[in-house]
């Protein structure tokens, strides 16, 4: 178990010579290499996008989950209804609040987060 948590060097050989052949810089054409300020800027201007609004893509998984679980829920209890399925009510209710109308408060809340996320959290 000790020697699989630490790198042996005699094994370090064989897997780098195994790795694929990347091309010489000197090989490929002028127009396809980015200079070396193009690459570090680019990075740090993408860094600095993503740490605006950390919050982002949370937010619009959050949104997602709520609305499917809305338009789903609501799909199913109308489709059991429509097949006749045994207990399946379009009037059943959940702590006293009907089953269709959480639902829909689901779908609405998701469309209007995702919504609301995605326009002021623009980059």
């Amino acid at each position: 178990r000790a020697e699989v948590e630490r790198l042996r060097p005699e094994l370090a050989q064989p897997i780098l010579t195994q790795r694929m052949y990347r091309p010489n810089t000197l090989e490929l054409p002028k127009e396809w290499l980015l200079s070396e300020e193009e690459t570090s800027s680019g990075m740090l201007e993408r860094l600095e996008n993503e740490s605006k609004y950390p919050l982002k893509f949370p937010l619009l998984g959050i949104s997602l989950v709520l609305f499917g679980k809305g338009l789903s829920d609501a799909l199913i209890t109308i489709i059991k209804v429509n097949i006749d399925f045994p207990g399946a009510s379009l009037s059943e209710q959940f702590m006293g609040l009907p089953v269709l109308a959480i639902d829909a408060v689901c779908v609405v809340v998701g469309v209007a987060l995702a919504s609301w996320t995605w326009k002021t959290m623009k980059d």
